[in-house]
C-alpha cells in the first residue's frame, strides 16, 4: 500500500486522543493542521551530553570509513580534524550563544549521520529505489552506528555501570531494610557514594547512547509495521498459506502463531513488547547483578537461593517440642508470633499456607519468598522465556513453583491453557504472599493491576499494557473462533473486556496509558524526558506528529527568551508551562534523532502538509542546523537545509555563510549549495542584506558621514579650510570585516555579473551611508572592478577582458558584441562610480598625510619630498571622474534616492577638500595649482555633471566660491612676488594675466612658508 492509500486510512480514523502532553491532545487526520499559527525565532538553552575526551585519550577512536571518503570528496583539501572559529560580528556571536553548551559537545555524529542521510536521499531522489528498503538500511545504519558508540563507552566505564545500575534497581525495587538487620543488609546507599561525579558522568553518555539505539531499533519497528504494509501483508498472506487450516485438535501452539499472522494489533503488541524486553536486558541491571544485589542484602550470599523457609521450619520446630500440635485439618491451630513478636506464624510449610491461614512468615523467609519472586519477574522482564524461568526453579530447589507455571511452556499437544490462564487471573487476584508473585500470575493471567503494582519505570508499565493486552486479546480471539475449544467463563474477567479490534481501538489504549503515566507522581519525572517522549509518539504510531509537537515545543522556549534571532518561528502565544516535547530540543541525542525521523518519513513520503504542520515541523530542522552550525560542523548544514522550503533553507543557509571566512571554504560551501540545488543567488542576497542590515543599517544613517575639511585661518597654505588630519582611519572592525567576507561569495560565485556589480554597490552605498569609510575603501581595494570585470565576463563573452576599460585597444569584435559591452558597463556603472569616490577620498587622505608632515617641518618647497608629489598626482587622476558627473543614474527609484543623498552628501565634501588641497599646493609644490584651481571651478560650473546642483542642494556654494576666491588671491600674490617670465603650458594658461602683484604690495600678511620658485 503506497502512502496515499495510508493517509486515506488515516484520514478516515476516528479523533483518537494522545498521550504525548500531559493534558492530552487530539491527535488528528496526518494531513490536518495539527499546530495553532505564529511567528518568532529560537535557541538552545541546555544539553545533557557531549564526547568524552578521557575515552578519546585513552582507546583508539573508530573514524568511520563513509566519513572519510566523504570529507574527501567534498573538500579534499581539508585538513583532518579542522574547525573555523566560527567568529564574526558580536551580535551574532551574542545571538548564537545559548547554543554553545550544546553545540561544542557535538561529536563526529553529526557527519557521520549527514552522510548515510546523504546516501538515502539518492537512493530515494535519484536512483528511485525502495523508499522503504532505504529508509530501513538508514535507520539500520544509525543503529549500528549508536551499537558502536556504546561498545566504545562501555569499555571505559562497565564496572562503574553496573555499580549504578545496581543502586537504582534496589531504590526502586524497594530492597532497603528488607534483609535481616545487621547482618550483611547494606541500607539504602546512594550512587554518589560509590561511583565518582566524574564516572557518573560518563555513565551517563554510555546510557544515553544505549537510548538512542533502542529508540532507533523502535523506528525500524515502526517503519517496517506501519509504513510499509503492502510488502508485510503480501508476506504474512505467504506464510498464512503455507499453514495447515485449524482443526478440533489443533494445538494451541498453532493457534498462537495463526492468531499472530492474521491479527495485526497483535503482533505489534508482540513486537513492542519484545523491545521492551529487549530495552531493559541492557538499559537496566542484568540479571547476574540483581541476582547478586538480593543475595548480599540477605546476609546470606548465594545460600540465600537454597534454604527455602529454614527460619519458619525451624521455629514451627522448636515449637513442636515443647507443645501438643494439632493436625492441619483441625480449626484450632497453634497461636505463634514470629520472633519480632508482630504477626501471628504460619504453623505449616505448605506453598499456600500464608495466604490460606492469613498468617505470615518469619522476616527472614519473607525476603527470601520475595526475592525468589522478583528473580522471576526479572527474568520474564527481560525476555527470558518460561522454559527458562521454569528451569531456573527447578535448579533452585523450588520444584513447586516449577510445577505452577509449567503450563505456560509451549506444549505442542496442548488444546488450550485458556481455563489454567484464568486461573492465574484469579490468583493474581486474590492472596498472594507479595506484589511480585501477583505480578507473575497477572503475565500469565492477564491481570495488568496486578503487574503494574511492581512496575517502577515507564518501561515497566508498557510492558504490562502490551503484555497483558496480548493475553486477552488471544482468549478474546479463541472466544471468537473456536467457541467450542474455550468456554466464555474462561475468558471473562473482573475488569471488563478492554480488547482492542481495531487500530484506533489500540492507538487509544496506548495513548491512555502514556497520558496516564506523565500525570503519575511516581513515572511523571521519567515520562517527560526527551527519550521517553519520543518512544511515546513511536509507540503510538504518531511518529508524524512527532516533528511537529516538538516544533512548537522549540517555538515556546523560544517565546520565553528575548530577541529575535530567526531561526525558529514562533507559532503560538507564550505558554504558562513548556510542554514535555520542548526538553528535546535541549537534548542533543533526542534532536537528532527527531530530525531524522522527520527527514526521513518526509523523504518516503514527500506529499505536502498543512502550512501551520510545516512550519512547526521545519522548527526542529532549523534548530538542529543551528546545533551544528555553531559547533563549526557546516559541511551537513546543505543536505538538511535542502529538505526545507525554500524560504527558510534560505534564511538558515543565509546566516551559516556568515560563519565561513577562507576562501577555499567558500567554495566548498557553495559547491554543496548546488550539490543539493539550494537557490545560490537567494542565498548570498540574503545573507548580504542580512548582514548589512546588522551593521550597517540604512537607519543608522548620519546627516553627514563624512567630515574631510575643517576651519582654519586664512593664509598662504590654507584658504580658511583645511583637510582634517587623520580623516580616514583604515582599521576594521569585527563589523567591517564581516562585510568584506560577506562580498567574497559572489566573487566566488561563477558568472552572475550583474547580480556582483549590485551587490558591490549596495555594500558601497551602505557603508558610505553610515560612514564606514574604512570599510568602503577595503570594498574596492579587495574587489576593483577591473579584476570582477576579467572574471566575470568569461560566462557572458567567452574570454577574460576588462569591459569597463574604454581603451580602443579593448574594443568589441563586433556590433553585437559592442551591444552587450555597453549592457554590461550600465548594470556595473553604480559600482564603477562609487568606486570613483572611494579612491578621491583615499587620495585625499594620503595628501594630507604627506601635505601635514611636510608643512609641519619644511619652510621651502625645494625640499618637497617625491611621495607629496606622487599624492598630488595620484589625487588629481583620482578627482578626474568625479567632475565628469558621477552618481547620476540608478537601477531603481530607492538606489536613485541613496545616490542622490551620497551625491549631495560627499561631492560637496570630496570637492572643496580638493580645492584646497590645490591651494595648499600652490605654495608648497607648483604654482600650477592655481590653475588646477580655476580649472575646477569651471569644471564643477559645467551643466551636465550635475555639481552645481549637489553644491546648491547641500548648501555648500558660498564655501566653494570663498576657497576660489582666495586663490584667486593667491595667484595675484604669487605673480607679484615672482617676476620671472614664465612659458605658457601646452593649453595656453599663464599666470601672467594676474600680473598686478605690486598694487597688493607683495603679498604683505600672507604668512606661511616661503612661495615656490618658479620651477615650470
Amino acid at each position: 500500500m503506497g502512502p496515499a492509500t495510508r493517509r486515506a486510512q488515516q484520514n478516515a480514523r476516528t479523533s483518537v486522543k494522545s498521550a504525548q502532553s500531559g493534558s492530552g491532545f487530539v491527535k488528528k487526520p496526518v494531513r490536518k493542521s495539527r499546530v495553532p499559527s505564529g511567528r518568532g525565532a529560537w535557541d538552545f538553552v541546555g544539553v545533557n551530553d557531549d564526547e568524552d575526551d578521557d575515552v578519546h585519550q585513552n582507546n583508539d577512536v573508530r573514524e568511520s570509513v563513509e566519513v572519510e571518503q566523504y570529507a574527501a570528496s567534498q573538500n579534499p583539501d581539508a585538513e583532518e580534524g579542522e574547525e573555523e572559529d566560527g567568529g564574526g560580528s558580536s551580535d551574532v556571536e551574542a545571538a548564537l550563544k545559548p547554543l554553545r553548551e550544546m553545540a561544542d559537545k557535538v561529536g563526529r555524529e553529526v557527519e557521520a549521520f549527514a552522510v548515510s542521510f546523504d546516501q538515502f536521499l539518492e537512493e530515494v531522489l535519484t536512483e528511485r529505489k525502495d523508499e522503504y528498503q532505504s529508509a530501513r538500511d538508514l535507520v539500520g545504519t544509525y543503529r549500528v552506528f549508536a551499537e558502536e558508540e556504546v561498545e566504545r563507552l562501555r569499555m571505559a566505564v562497565q564496572r562503574e555501570r553496573m555499580v549504578v545500575l545496581r543502586e537504582e534497581w534496589s531504590r526502586r525495587a524497594e530492597l532497603a531494610g528488607e534483609g535481616e538487620v545487621g547482618v550483611g543488609g547494606r541500607g539504602g546507599r546512594g550512587v554518589g557514594g560509590v561511583v565518582s561525579e566524574m564516572k557518573a558522568e560518563k555513565v551517563g553518555k554510555l546510557r544515553d547512547w544505549q537510548r538512542e539505539c533502542d529508540v532507533w531499533e523502535l523506528f525500524y519497528l515502526v517503519v517496517d509495521f506501519w509504513y510499509d504494509r503492502d510488502a508485510r501483508r503480501k508476506k504474512r498472506d505467504e506464510e498464512l498459506a503455507e499453514l495447515a487450516p485449524p482443526h478440533r485438535y489443533t494445538p494451541e501452539k498453532e493457534l498462537w502463531e495463526r492468531f499472530l499472522l492474521e491479527d495485526e494489533i497483535a503482533k505489534v503488541h508482540l513486537l513492542y513488547k519484545q523491545w521492551l524486553e529487549r530495552t531493559a536486558d541492557h538499559q537496566e541491571s542484568d540479571l547476574p547483578s540483581i541476582m547478586q544485589e538480593l543475595e548480599a542484602r540477605s546476609g546470606t550470599g548465594k545460600g540465600l537461593w537454597n534454604r527455602g523457609w529454614l527460619n519458619t521450619r525451624e521455629r514451627i520446630k522448636g515449637e513442636k517440642r515443647v507443645r501438643s500440635w494439632p493436625s492441619p485439618s483441625d480449626s484450632v491451630q497453634p497461636q505463634i508470633r514470629t520472633s519480632a513478636g508482630n504477626d501471628m506464624l504460619v504453623t505449616t510449610l505448605d506453598p499456600d499456607a500464608p495466604t490460606r491461614q492469613d498468617r505470615t512468615l518469619e522476616k527472614p523467609d519473607r525476603y527470601f519468598e520475595r526475592a525468589v519472586w522478583i528473580a522471576c519477574w526479572e527474568m520474564l522482564r527481560r525476555g527470558r522465556s518460561w522454559t527458562e524461568v521454569v528451569a531456573w526453579c527447578e535448579d533452585h530447589n523450588e520444584g513447586w513453583r516449577a510445577a505452577v507455571l509449567s503450563p505456560a511452556l509451549d506444549a505442542t499437544d496442548t488444546l488450550s491453557n485458556a481455563a489454567w490462564r484464568k486461573m492465574c487471573y484469579l490468583a493474581s487476584d486474590s492472596g498472594c504472599s507479595n506484589d511480585y508473585e501477583a505480578a507473575v500470575y497477572g503475565l500469565l493471567g492477564g491481570n495488568i493491576k496486578a503487574v503494574q503494582k511492581v512496575c517502577r519505570t515507564v518501561d515497566d508499565h508498557l510492558f504490562a499494557h502490551y503484555s497483558c493486552m496480548l493475553v486477552r486479546q488471544f482468549d478474546h480471539h479463541l472466544q471468537c473462533r473456536y467457541p467450542g475449544r474455550i468456554a466464555s467463563l474462561a475468558v471473562q474477567r473482573a475488569d471488563g473486556d478492554d480488547v482492542p479490534h481495531t487500530e484506533e481501538n489500540a492507538q487509544r489504549a496506548i495513548s491512555q496509558v502514556l497520558k496516564q503515566l506523565r500525570a503519575d507522581p511516581t513515572t511523571r519525572d521519567e515520562a517527560v524526558t526527551p527519550f521517553k517522549v519520543t518512544e511515546s509518539y513511536l509507540l503510538a504510531n504518531d511518529a508524524e506528529t512527532l516533528a511537529a509537537m516538538v516544533g512548537a515545543g522549540i517555538s515556546d522556549l523560544d517565546s520565553l527568551r528575548s530577541g529575535d534571532e530567526e531561526a525558529v518561528v514562533r507559532i503560538r502565544a507564550v505558554p504558562t508551562e513548556l510542554p514535555a516535547e520542548a526538553s528535546i530540543a535541549a537534548d542533543s541525542h533526542a534532536l537528532r534523532i527527531v530530525t531524522h525521523i522527520y527527514a526521513i518519513l518526509t523523504a518516503i513520503d514527500p506529499n505536502e502538509q498543512p502550512n501551520d504542520s510545516i512550519t512547526a515541523e521545519e522548527n526542529v530542522l532549523a534548530a538542529y542546523i543551528q546545533s551544528s552550525r555553531i559547533s563549526g560542523k557546516r559541511d551537513p548544514i546543505p543536505v538538511y537545509a535542502s529538505r526545507l522550503r525554500p524560504g527558510r533553507s534560505i534564511l538558515l543557509m543565509s546566516r551559516t555563510l556568515q560563519d565561513v571566512h577562507e576562501s577555499r571554504e567558500q567554495r566548498h560551501m557553495l559547491d554543496l549549495m548546488q550539490k543539493y540545488d539550494l537557490p545560490l543567488v537567494e542565498i548570498l542576497t540574503e545573507q548580504l542584506r542580512c548582514t548589512l542590515t546588522s551593521n550597517a543599517d540604512l537607519n543608522d544613517c548620519f546627516e553627514k558621514p563624512l567630515r574631510i575639511v575643517e576651519d582654519c585661518e586664512i593664509s598662504q597654505l590654507y584658504p580658511g579650510w583645511r583637510i582634517l588630519d587623520g580623516f580616514l582611519v583604515l582599521d576594521l572592525t569585527d563589523d567591517d570585516a564581516m562585510i568584506v567576507r560577506s562580498l567574497q561569495w559572489f566573487q566566488l560565485l561563477e558568472g552572475h555579473w550583474q547580480l556582483t556589480f549590485q551587490s558591490l554597490a549596495k555594500a558601497l552605498r551602505a557603508c558610505l551611508l553610515t560612514g564606514r569609510l574604512a570599510c568602503a575603501v577595503r570594498i574596492v581595494q579587495d574587489f576593483p572592478s577591473a579584476i570582477i570585470s576579467e572574471q566575470k565576463s568569461f560566462a557572458i563573452l567567452g574570454r577574460n577582458v576588462n569591459v569597463l576599460d574604454k581603451h580602443p585597444a579593448l574594443a568589441a569584435e563586433d556590433d553585437e558584441e559592442a551591444l552587450e559591452w555597453e549592457l554590461l558597463r550600465e548594470q556595473a556603472r553604480s559600482y564603477y562610480e562609487l568606486e570613483h569616490l572611494v579612491h578621491a577620498i583615499h587620495a585625499l587622505a594620503i595628501w594630507a598625510a604627506q601635505e601635514r608632515v611636510f608643512t609641519a617641518t619644511n619652510k621651502t618647497s625645494a625640499s618637497v619630498p617625491s611621495a607629496m608629489r606622487k599624492a598630488k598626482n595620484e589625487l588629481d587622476d583620482s578627482m578626474a571622474p568625479l567632475l565628469t558627473g558621477i552618481l547620476l543614474y540608478a537601477d531603481n527609484e530607492d538606489d536613485q534616492k541613496q545616490l542622490d543623498l551620497l551625491r549631495n552628501t560627499y561631492l560637496p565634501e570630496v570637492l572643496i577638500a580638493y580645492a584646497t588641497a590645490l591651494y595648499t599646493a600652490g605654495p608648497t609644490i607648483s604654482r600650477e595649482s592655481y590653475i588646477e584651481s580655476m580649472d575646477l571651478s569651471v569644471a564643477i560650473a559645467a551643466e551636465d555633471n550635475g555639481l552645481t546642483d549637489a553644491f546648491t542642494s547641500a548648501k555648500r556654494m558660498r564655501e566653494l566660491v570663498n576657497i576660489f576666491a582666495q586663490t584667486s588671491k593667491m595667484m595675484l600674490v604669487m605673480n607679484g612676488i615672482n617676476k620671472k617670465v614664465r612659458k605658457a603650458d601646452k593649453k595656453g594658461k599663464d599666470l601672467g594675466v594676474w600680473e598686478i602683484g605690486a598694487l597688493l604690495g607683495g603679498g604683505a600678511g600672507m604668512g606661511g612658508v616661503d612661495a615656490a620658485p618658479d620651477v615650470s
